[in-house]
């Protein structure tokens, strides 16, 4: 390929949508893949902020959740909005795009191409949102009301971010040509890869606990970073995605994941609070599940 031409091989793939062109502004064409998760991480820490000044040592659990979850949480939209940007104008991470995606051409085989789609087909929205279903539905039915809202929540904010991420920044997808599955929507963000990040994470965090053995938790977490890894990988072997729209669904998946856990774990926090307040005498309320250990 002549030099000349190479920076539009890199480009062209990569360029936005003219439906979201710089025209509309900063906000209209980036805004809603990072600014959900800078609003959150102001709050948390201006809150960890307020509660420093003023009570820091009656709350040291409370002020350490707030600063830890609102700092990954300001990562998050920083390394997102970054990255939006690069997709929308073809630069930074970008350039590693086509080089990874033909290394991933060149060394198909059949073994692996069916690997690879039973992968995608296991790990595709649809069936992260059954999984997420069934799973609701049960704890539901057992009375773990809380768990199923948390899943739910999480399952159903991936849903809209896939939707509303692909539609906002528009990007192509690669050639047709060499795509091994058929996918007719934008690229980025992966919703294979967000939706496995964020419905397989709230699963094991929320579930891992009933599993007696501290071996047994360990490994059905490492199973399940593997199997979100090797979910992302299967995009990047069957053609469908760039490698910077699989890293994009991991990261927006794992924002909202932090996002909605954090969430979890302030309720919580206050459900502790309204208890210790009440009167020794107070008679117990009989629908209250019992609690939790876990520091989600």
């Amino acid at each position: 390929m002549p030099a000349a031409a190479l920076p539009v091989a890199l480009t062209a793939p990569t360029a936005p949508d003219p439906g979201t062109g710089p025209d509309q502004g900063f906000l209209a064409t980036y805004g809603f893949t990072w600014l959900p998760y800078a609003a959150a991480a102001l709050v948390l820490l201006g809150l960890g902020l307020v509660i420093a000044i003023r009570n820091r040592r009656a709350r040291p659990a409370l002020l350490e959740l707030l600063l830890t979850r609102g700092a990954v949480l300001a990562v998050i939209a920083v390394s997102v909005g970054a990255l939006a940007d690069q997709v929308a104008e073809g630069d930074g991470l970008t350039s590693f795009d086509r080089p990874v995606w033909q290394w991933f051409v060149d060394h198909r085989t059949g073994f692996l191409t069916g690997v690879a789609r039973t992968v995608t087909t296991v790990g595709s929205t649809l069936s992260m949102g059954v999984l997420a279903g069934v799973t609701v539905i049960v704890l539901w039915v057992r009375g773990r009301r809380p768990d199923a809202v948390v899943i739910a929540v999480v399952a159903l904010g991936a849903g809209l971010l896939v939707r509303v991420g692909k539609t906002i920044v528009g990007r192509v997808r690669p050639p047709v040509a060499e795509r091994l599955v058929d996918e007719t929507n934008q690229s980025f963000p992966s919703g294979h890869s967000l939706a496995s990040m964020a419905i397989l994470g709230v699963l094991v965090i929320v579930l891992v606990r009933l599993i007696p053995s501290p071996a047994g938790r360990i490994a059905v977490r490492v199973v399940a970073v593997l199997f979100i890894a090797l979910i992302g990988l299967s995009r990047l072997y069957l053609g469908v995605h760039w490698s910077t729209d699989v890293l994009g669904g991991w990261l927006t998946g794992a924002g909202w994941l932090v996002l909605c856990l954090t969430v979890r774990r302030l309720w919580r926090i206050r459900r502790t609070v309204q208890r210790a307040a009440l009167p020794d005498d107070s008679p117990a309320d009989p629908t209250r599940s019992p609690r939790r250990t876990d520091q989600a």
